[in-house]
Order: structure tokens, then sequence, then C-alpha cells
């Protein structure tokens, strides 16, 4: 705009239209895994969808949804003093999200073929409105300065804020009056079920927002580029919290001194390049919440959902909101650093190491422990100090031969390790457990202990007979595995007596009594490694990068592990796949010559579905946190392998072209691990039970050109 003044402007708009089976949920292929073939053969005699599941895929309705997302970005750069340059920038982002479902009728049939409906299905038409906004300012400005050819200042002071809100409402009516997609509108319904009684329709809607601001500011000083320091301040504000409880102030600095600089570190130049040791403190605020008012009690409403009839209609609902505390507010971090970075010989040789600890002050974690009484869990509070220990090293080389051949290697390793430094909470010390409800392990919290530990039972094996199991438990005389089961026989697990009581439990679960408990591991990953290979030669370039853990302790759960993806213990719910088929088996299983012979030296124990009188599956006894099942999901992975070839200049200048690069590319080629193989080892711990969408391998192929 002037010499002084200048302005940036972009927008960007992307539309994404999705359409699937209304059906096509999360859980689909729960059911269809379960309850088709072999269970059940796909089609009738008739020609006709035998199950539910694919059905439901075919005739149930679908679901359309489209995204439409606005960016917009501009700023204003201002330098009206030489070295003093301003930054207005401003950022705003506008989210549409619209939904329409129909659920249409799906029909059973009978043996003649003949379609069967009695009524309990309803047609309906659901459709959702979802809108975003998003405000983002940031206004900043600095101004550098050098004199006396040695000293180097520059300052910065800024302001930043942020803004959402989200406003959503959808509506569901019932009884389409025709089920052809062009005419799904809600005028197009007459509020009826399947047997022509009418059905209310439901309608919700909500609005979320939040808000931060931000002061910040920085000073940079160094002297001959010898000696460097910083220092920065920020001071934040967030609406998620109440008011005294907002604001937090976070400082940092940092100190650096080149040592390779200093006159008398001169007659090793010609050796060492570099030579620089740095030392910092900072401390930064964390929120740590995915709520928007974690501060308030929510009650919910219902509109006409209730489980019963009154005056003739279902009535409203009304359901009491989880405990909270008015005085949460942000997580501390705060982290000490000390770190060296060094090169040689030109620079060829070069690399880094770091060591830090980091506090976490005033971490969220569950309150003190309530009576049972209470009803409902306690609530999130800041109550919990985390200490954290960890360094990094890395190394490389890069040089080139005479023949023109370009060569590197970079090796990178780093590890930490999570301490609880204080929790009130836990002042006898409860142990993390396995929620089966969930399928996850559930953190327990214990001072001077990691986090994620993992505490189970010490295995001995699997009996083989029942003479086998009958002296295990008699070994066992003040009550044998009572506690953890009954009706114990040959193909189950016996568990080992490591507090000598006579007995195997958990005792109070606690660290001063967890009976027959020990320590398995902790579920942290350590010895993070990466190792990159470059090369080029002639307009020829290779890269290949591995990535990897060496340790990782991991407890593979329960339904995932033992006999299918989901469902616990339930037969229904059992998939059993190709890996389960090393269960124990005392005598051959099938007839006519399809037997499935004996195994007793078997991986798992005996597959057990049915109930006890109280009602809990006889298999969990057999599925307990153990030492027997634990698995190791260190990994090493080829990340990434690049090969291109760049055509010479010489070529290219007489087209026009200054750059033509063909290259081929993978993504997560192999893999070498000891991991179960129904787990990926990277995302062992996320899905339902370890079980998430797996790491795709990519193979692209590509051309660059540069005019």
């Amino acid at each position: 705009l002037t010499d002084w003044l200048k302005f940036n402007w972009s927008t960007r708009f992307t539309r994404t239209d999705g359409w699937r089976p209304r059906a096509f949920t999360d859980s689909y292929y729960d059911g269809l895994g379960r309850g088709n073939w072999p269970n059940l053969p796909v089609y009738d005699r008739n020609g006709h969808i035998n199950q539910d599941g694919p059905r439901q895929l075919a005739e149930g309705g679908q679901r359309n949804q489209q995204i439409d997302r606005q960016y917009y970005q501009g700023a204003f750069i201002l330098e009206p003093v030489k070295n003093w340059i301003t930054n207005v920038e401003f950022n705003y982002r506008i989210k549409n999200d619209h939904v329409k479902e129909a659920t249409l009728t799906y029909y059973n049939y009978d043996p003649q073929g003949n379609e069967i409906n009695n009524g309990s299905q309803s047609t309906s038409l659901f459709e959702s409105q979802l809108k975003e906004n998003y405000l983002n300012l940031n206004v900043y400005s600095s101004y550098s300065h050098s004199f006396a050819d040695k000293h180097n200042l520059k300052f910065m002071a800024g302001f930043q804020a942020e803004k959402m809100k989200q406003h959503y409402f959808s509506v569901t009516k019932y009884g389409l009056i025709t089920e052809q997609e062009d005419f799904w509108d809600f005028d197009l319904t007459n509020g009826l079920d399947g047997k022509g009684n009418s059905k209310d329709t439901g309608v919700e809607g909500y609005t979320n927002e939040w808000a931060t601001a931000g002061f910040f500011g920085r000073l940079n000083y160094d002297y001959l580029g010898r000696y460097l320091f910083e220092v920065n301040m920020r001071y934040d504000g967030t609406s998620r919290f109440r008011r005294g409880s907002r604001w937090q102030l976070s400082p940092s600095f940092s100190a650096g001194w080149n040592i390779a600089q200093e006159e008398f570190f001169a007659p090793v130049n010609h050796i060492v390049d570099q030579l620089k040791l740095r030392f910092s403190y900072g401390e930064l605020g964390n929120q740590n919440t995915n709520s928007w008012y974690p501060t308030y009690r929510v009650m919910d409403l219902g509109a006409l959902n209730g489980d019963w009839i009154q005056n003739g209609a279902r009535p409203n609902t009304a359901s009491v909101g989880s405990l909270i505390s008015t005085s949460l507010t942000w997580e501390k971090v705060r982290t000490w650093d000390v770190g060296l970075d060094y090169g040689f010989f030109n620079n060829r040789l070069s690399g880094s190491f770091d060591y830090f600890i980091r506090y976490t002050k005033n971490m969220v974690g569950p309150a003190e422990q309530l009576p049972n009484t209470l009803g409902v869990d306690v609530p999130k509070k800041n109550n919990c100090d985390l200490k954290t220990k960890g360094w990094e090293v890395s190394l490389s080389w890069k040089d080139r031969l005479n023949n023109g051949l370009n060569y590197g290697i970079s090796v990178s390793l780093s590890d930490q390790v999570t301490y609880i430094d204080s929790y009130p909470g836990n002042k006898t010390g409860t142990l993390p457990y396995y929620s089966l409800t969930e399928n996850k392990y559930k953190t327990g919290y214990i001072t001077g202990h990691k986090i994620n530990e993992i505490w189970g039972y010490e295995t001995i094996g699997i009996a083989k007979t029942q003479e086998e199991m009958d002296a295990h438990l008699a070994s066992l005389p003040n009550g044998g595995q009572t506690a953890l089961g009954s009706q114990w026989a040959a193909g189950d697990i016996m568990y080992k007596d490591l507090n000598n009581d006579g007995k195997i439990s958990e005792g109070s679960s606690t660290l001063e009594d967890h009976g027959d408990l020990k320590l398995l591991g902790d579920a942290n990953p350590h010895y993070f490694y990466g190792i990159d290979l470059t090369a080029s030669w002639k307009g020829f370039d290779f890269r290949c990068f591995l990535q990897g853990v060496i340790k990782h302790d991991f407890w593979p759960g329960m339904s995932s592990y033992f006999w299918g993806v989901r469902g616990g213990f339930s037969k229904w719910f059992t998939i059993g796949l190709e890996e389960h088929g090393d269960y124990f088996r005392d005598e051959p299983l099938g007839l006519d010559g399809h037997e499935i012979p004996a195994n007793l030296n078997s991986y798992y124990p005996r597959p057990i579905f049915s109930k006890s009188s109280d009602g809990t599956s006889f298999g969990a006894k057999n599925q307990k946190v153990q030492s027997r099942y634990m698995q190791n999901a260190g990994y090493m992975r080829l990340k990434n392998l690049q090969l291109g070839y760049s055509l010479p200049a010489s070529l290219l200048q007489k087209v026009g072209v200054s750059n033509c690069r063909i290259f081929v590319s993978g993504e997560n080629l192999l893999t070498f691990t000891s991991l179960n193989s129904l787990f990926d080892p990277e995302t062992c711990t996320g899905g339902w039970g370890g079980n998430a969408y797996p790491l795709s391998s990519t193979w692209s192929f590509g051309l660059s050109l540069t005019f």
C-alpha cells in the first residue's frame, strides 16, 4: 500500500459431500462379523438377505452430509521506522455442517418369500445443522537494534484473542409419506409410527462458546553471537474458568554460550565449528479440559423421552449432572532444560543433547474418595502434581565424496519417565485397574509412582488336566482361587500365590495390601528412536526413514484380545479370529471327518461364555490382568522410502524448464514387532480396547516441475 505498509489477504472455501447407508455406524461390523457367515448364510433360499445388519445396510435408508468451510485471513504489516515492525493479523473461520438422514423400512421374509412387517419399524426423517464461527486476532510489534557492532537487541510485545461460538439444532419427525429421496422433507411426513399411532417429533438444540485472551512480550540480547539471552512473559485468560481463576502468568527465560566463538577456542576452530551450551526455564498454562463449561453443573433435559406413560403420553425427563469444582483453574507446567549443540569437521558431524525436568503443578485429577452412597463420581480438581524427567540425543553425519556422492545419516534417541509427585486423594494407594465396562485401563494416582502403571497377577500356566488344577487348588488351603471365580477346571489359568497367604486375591487393592498383585510394567512407551538415511548422486536421490520404540508394556485388554473384537464375554458378541484358534482343548472336537485335534499346549485358556448365578462371566476368571498375556508393543517401522531422479539442467533449459523431478514414495511399508498380530503398535492404545483403524501402507508416484 505504501513504502511502510503492506496488506495481505487470502480466502479459501471447501465443500465436502458425504454419503453412507444410515445403518453404517461404527458398530456395523460388530454385528456383521458375529451374525453372518459362517454363523448364518448371507442369503436365504429365495435370494433375500438373511440378516438384519446387511438388510439394514441395503434397505434401511441413507445419510447425506454436506460440510462447508470458509477461511478468511488478513494482515497489515507496518514499518514506520526502520526495524520497527508491527503485525496486525486477522483470522476468521466459518463451518456449516448439514445432515439429512432418512430411516426406511427393511423387511424380513418368511420361507415362502413373503414380506414380514409387524409394524415395529418406523420411518423417520432426521435433519441437523451445526454452525461454528471462530475468530483469532493477533497484534504484535517488534523492534531490533544493533550498536557498536557487538550488541544486538530485539523487543517484542503483543496481544492475542480467540473466540469460538457453536450453534446446533436437530429435528426428527416420523412417518415418511414416500421413501423416494426427492421427497424427503418434513412437510411430507405424517407423524405416525409403523403401526399407525402418532409419534412425537423430537427437537434438540444447544449453543456453546468460549474465548481466550493473552498478552505477551519478549526480549532478546546477544553479544557477538557468543552470549545469548532471552526473556518471555505471557498473561493468559480463558472463559472456561470462573472469575478469580481465569488468568495466569507464564514467565520463561533462556541463556546460551557459544563457546566456539570465544577467542581462546580459535586454535581448534578448524575442527570444532559449533559448541553451544544452553539453559532454559519456562512456565506454560494448560486448560486441560474438553468441556465447554467445566465449572458449572449441567442438568440434562429430555423432551417426551420418559420410559413410562403419564396422562397418555411419555413425560419429559431431567437427569442430575456430574459434580464439579467451582475453583478449577489452569495447570502450570514448569520445565528446566540444559542442552549442548555441537558441530565438527565443517559441520559434517553434528548433534545435540538435552536433559529436562518438567513439573506439572495443580494438575487436574479426581477429587478425594467420597462414600459410595454419594451415587455419582467425584469431581475433577487441581489437586495433583506431576514430575517428568527426560533426555534426548541426536547425531548426524553428512558428507560429499570426490565422485559427487552426497550421503547422510541421522540418528535420534529419547526417553522420559513421569511420576506422581503428590496426590492427596490416594493416601492408601489405590491401584489402577482394568475397567470391563469401558474396556480400558483406568489410571490410579499413587504418590511416588509412575503414571499408567500396570498391576496384575503372575501366571503359573494353564492346567492341562483336572488333576493338575485340583493339585494347584489344594496348595492354596485358605480359599484357593475362589476370589477370582468358581468351577476351576482343566484349561483354566493357575495364578501364583505371591504373598503366601494360601489364596489368590487382590487384597484391598491398595499399595499397602495388594494381595497377589504385582507391578507388571507401565503403559508408557520408552526409548523413541529415529534413523534417517539420505543420498544423492548424478540426479538420483534416495531417502529412508525408520522410527520406532524399544520398550512399551501393553496389556491387550479383554474383549479385543480374548475371542473377539467387541463385547466382553458374551458369546453373541464374539468374533473368533484365526489368532483365537490356539485355545485349550483336552479332546478332539467335531464330527464326520471335520475334527479339530486336542490342544493341551495352547496359548489361550478354554473359552467360557456362560454366566454364573450372580450374572458375572465365568470366563472373566481366566482373563484377569496377568503376566502371561502382557505384550511388548515396541517396534521398528519403515515410515518413508523415497527414490527420485532429476533430469539434467542442460536438457531442461532447451524447453524452458528449470527443474524436473520424477519420484516414487512409500509410507508405512514394513513393521518389525513382537506384538500380537491383532494390534498395530502405533494404534494399540486407541480405539476400543486397542482396536483402531490400522495405518495404511501407501505408494505414491509423482512428477515435480519448475518453470
